[in-house]
This record gives structure tokens, C-alpha cells and sequence, in this order.
């Protein structure tokens, strides 16, 4: 294996490291607003609503409307 691969090699594993990291520290900011604003009153379900975008369209949509 030369120099080449080697360096390539180095930094795709570098490049996944920080993927994973960040990723991480992603989730667990999510979660650490998550619980702040339950602990807070807020209802669960549209917390999850507004901090995860992916999640059911469907139930978001129903709680949206309930709260006009």
C-alpha cells in the first residue's frame, strides 16, 4: 500500500469519526431540549413534533389542529 492510499484511507476515517460525533451530539442536544421543555409543561408529543421533522406527518398535523 503506498503513501496515497494510506493518506486517503486516513482521512475517510477521519471523515466518518466526525460524522458519527456529530451525529451524536446531535441527538443528544435534541433529546437534552426534549426533556427540558416536558420537565417544563410542554406537551410530549408536539415537543417531538417540533424538535423531530421526520417524524409521523399524520400526528403532527392532528395535534397542530387541536392547538389553534
Amino acid at each position: 500500500m503506498d503513501s496515497d492510499q494510506k493518506f486517503i484511507g486516513g482521512m475517510v476515517t477521519l471523515l466518518l469519526m466526525v460524522l458519527i460525533v456529530c451525529a451524536t451530539l446531535t441527538g443528544y442536544n435534541k433529546l437534552d431540549k426534549w426533556d427540558r421543555a416536558v420537565t417544563n409543561g410542554a406537551d410530549p408529543m408536539v415537543t417531538t413534533c417540533a424538535l423531530y421533522q421526520d417524524t409521523n406527518l399524520a400526528i403532527c398535523t392532528i395535534l397542530a389542529q387541536g392547538r389553534k
